[in-house]
């Protein structure tokens, strides 16, 4: 039987204790740990870009599971560079060549890795109530966790998982053909490269090319912005972070391209030459000569972007990796800053590093989400930070519809994606706090239900509209929270969507609570449970799949 950390009997929660200790032991087993620490961390790089190839040889990188693929990937290479740094030898002379021996273990060390995240992941969500225990035998134990069916959709649409079907199904947009232009710049970037034995290839910096990319990835990382570019980070402001972060994507957008148009070519992918190297000051000079951001700010973004054995859990958020020498020499494998989410990232960087700075940021998130609510409800009078009488909390939105006597009184909750599961607790309080925000503010009304209108924010008392909805609108994080009294938990998203597109308030809102914009168990996605073993312990636990055909 499943049981939840405080329901253990004593001698079940030392066997708990004693599989985890041995699952954080296996890393001794590793061939890996005995080459230099530069040379293993760059074979781990390689190796995770020869997964992303051969997963884009099979199905194309325009897929959901190209998408999870990435983003699992970007944790076990996080685990996997973690235990070579620590546990490798002493760096020496980088000799990135690509051997059958070194292969072989990478291969050992990046499955013993993707094992180890599946521990990290339970473990973590059964210390913090998350996750229930059914322990077999002292080396088997099989993870649950509680909850219901909607529950589960709630968890894969944190996951990324939509719905394939109707009103909120979501299209993956074409990926748009190179122009002329970029083709003729890359056809001639590649007849000047050279090259290095089988696996490798150089080609000197090509500007022409890079110049040609930035609009394309301009426009892609001004798309995927959320925040103001008047948003200050520290030493920079997001403006200058996302000029940044162009020259970045571009010189890995480039570098990602001709290694296939190099392959192409040669009949075999340039593996030695996958990863980037560089020293800081290279990377410094680079990125601001692209980006025209001072090198002093640029320096102080990668910075910010070096992974880190005690901060860094992913490589999405911090892609610049060390290798060895102090943190002077950076590889980078240029798939995970081309699939980020930029401005997510930086920010949980920044609340790491700087967490005052961090603080002032998230003062600003309820009003950017206020002023995203008003770009798509134009129709509708939409009212924000509407005051109440102490102790009752202030209405972050006010959204009324005379005509369809509709509305709508809201709380805005920009709460921030969980990385570990250690932190959802804490998310899914800050959900729960907005839910008895909204019991107070509509207990309230009800007992003055003529207090917006006296203040000339509605036509009418509030008693009075047929249809009354209190919504907590979160963006990034929730949980799912039963309707009551009025009172329901949505997504920012599916919100704006509906309210840009309906006919009135009544219809938008009443479209919303259908939920249809939850993905669908057994058409959008399914859970098996799938085993994982680490130093002889074996764990079982239940893993969300896309449903959509491969």
């Amino acid at each position: 039987m499943a049981y939840l950390k405080n329901d253990l009997a004593s001698d079940i929660a030392e066997r708990l204790r004693d599989a985890e200790a041995r699952a954080d032991e296996c890393w001794r087993a590793l061939e890996l740990r005995y080459y230099p620490s530069n040379l293993a961390t760059w074979a781990v790089l390689s190796g995770g870009i020869k997964i992303v190839e051969r997963e884009q040889a099979a199905r194309g990188s325009n897929t959901p599971h190209f998408g999870a693929m990435l983003s699992n990937l970007s944790r076990l290479l996080a685990i996997a560079a973690k235990w070579v740094m620590c546990h490798g030898q002493p760096a020496a002379d980088l000799d990135s060549r690509w051997t059958g021996e070194l292969s072989t273990f990478v291969d050992q060390t990046l499955s013993l890795a993707k094992a180890y995240s599946c521990f990290e992941v339970c473990f973590q969500g059964f210390h913090k109530g998350r996750y229930a225990a059914d322990v077999s035998s002292p080396s088997l134990i099989r993870f649950s966790v509680p909850g219901s069916a909607r529950d589960r959709q709630v968890s894969a649409y944190q996951k990324g998982l939509r719905p394939s079907d109707g009103r909120f199904a979501t299209q993956r947009a074409a990926q748009r053909p190179q122009t002329p232009r970029v083709v003729d710049a890359f056809d001639r970037a590649l007849r000047a490269s050279r090259p290095i034995g089988s696996l490798r290839f150089a080609y000197a910096d090509p500007w022409d090319l890079w110049r040609e990319l930035v609009p394309e990835y301009s426009g892609r990382v001004m798309a995927l912005a959320r925040r103001a570019d008047t948003l200050s980070l520290g030493d920079y402001t997001l403006a200058e972070f996302n000029a940044f972060y162009v020259a970045l994507i571009v010189i890995c957008a480039a570098h990602d391209h001709l290694c296939f148009r190099w392959a192409q070519a040669q009949g075999v992918y340039p593996l030695e030459s996958a990863v980037m190297v560089r020293t800081v000051p290279e990377w410094t000079e680079v990125l601001s000569t692209l980006s025209g951001v001072t090198p002093e700010k640029c320096r102080a973004m990668i910075g910010d972007l070096t992974f880190s054995i005690k901060l860094s859990v992913d490589l999405h958020v911090y892609p610049f990796i060390p290798l060895g020498d102090a943190n002077k020499t950076l590889a980078l494998a240029p798939p995970f800053p081309l699939h980020s989410r930029h401005d997510e990232n930086i920010l949980r960087a920044c609340s790491q590093r700087r967490p005052h700075v961090y603080d002032v940021t998230s003062r600003e998130k309820e009003s950017e989400m206020l002023a995203a609510v008003r770009t798509v409800s134009g129709r509708y009078r939409a009212d924000g930070s509407v005051h109440l009488p102490n102790p009752v909390p202030d209405i972050d939105l006010l959204a009324v519809d005379e005509s369809s006597s509709t509305l709508v009184i809201a709380e805005l909750k920009w709460i921030r994606k969980t990385v570990r599961p250690a932190e959802i607790l804490d998310r899914d309080a800050d959900v729960l706090k907005g839910i008895g925000q909204l019991d107070t503010i509509r207990a309230y009304l009800q007992a003055h239900p003529d207090y917006l209108l006296v203040r000339g924010l509605v036509q009418r008392p509030v008693t009075e509209y047929r249809n009354v909805h209190y919504l907590l609108v979160a963006r990034d994080h929730w949980r799912w929270v039963e309707p009551h009294n009025d009172v329901a938990v949505v997504e920012f998203e599916p919100f704006a969507r509906a309210l840009g597109r309906s006919a009135n308030l009544r219809e938008a809102i009443g479209e919303l609570l259908t939920y249809d914009w939850l993905p669908v168990e057994g058409r959008d996605f399914r859970i098996q449970y799938d085993k994982a073993t680490a130093n002889s312990v074996t764990i079982e636990s239940p893993v969300f799949y896309s449903a959509a055909p491969p």
